[in-house]
């Protein structure tokens, strides 16, 4: 099993302890593309990405607050096609969904923690750096039933350090609520 295999499934179990022992109202799966821009654009192609986390709605007007997990990939274009980045991240977030009693429900949600750029060249060794990083986005979530919210958001993200610097992760997914609305 390669290394980001691992991390993948390390982090999945993660998420699950934690919404386990810190009494979370919800954990959350989803994934999508990675669309690199400023200078991560230059060199490499659109990726995917991956992400996981738990959270907790703070009172019963739609604001929430998360813990997340982000893995993704990004191969690089001709002549260093060989070459990808992988992106993984670690943050804490706040979101508010605007109306969080319909069945259908906009939010916006921002996000800050640290965030690694590793390159992978085709042959030699790889290099890695971890950075602070931010995101900002928007979406919408599609209650399913009272546990079930499919949703669907964009979010501009800083990973700050070379090379990817903004990128935007177009994602959908599931939330699985214990609590009584389970954030967006």
């Amino acid at each position: 099993m390669k290394r980001g295999s691992k991390l993948v499934l390390i982090g999945l179990a993660g998420v699950l302890a934690a919404a386990s022992t810190a009494n979370a109202q919800y954990v959350f799966l989803g994934g999508g593309a990675s669309l690199p821009m400023s200078d991560f654009k230059e060199f490499a192609k659109m990726g995917w990405i991956a992400q996981g986390g738990v959270g907790v709605d703070v009172g019963d007007k739609g604001l929430w607050v998360e813990a997340e997990a982000w893995y993704g990939s990004n191969k690089h274009k001709a002549p260093d096609d060989a070459d990808k980045t992988n992106l993984l991240a670690v943050m804490g977030g706040v979101g508010y969904s605007f109306t969080p009693d319909k069945k259908l429900s906009p939010y916006v949600v921002g996000s800050a923690g640290m965030l690694q750029h590793k390159y992978v060249p085709g042959t030699g060794t790889s290099e890695s750096e971890w950075n602070f990083a931010w995101a900002a986005g928007a979406g919408f979530g599609y209650k399913l039933s009272p546990k079930a919210t499919f949703w669907v958001e964009g979010r501009f993200m800083d990973g700050g350090g070379e090379g990817s610097n903004f990128f935007i992760p177009i994602t959908a997914g599931v939330t699985i609520n214990f609590g009584k609305s389970g954030g967006m």
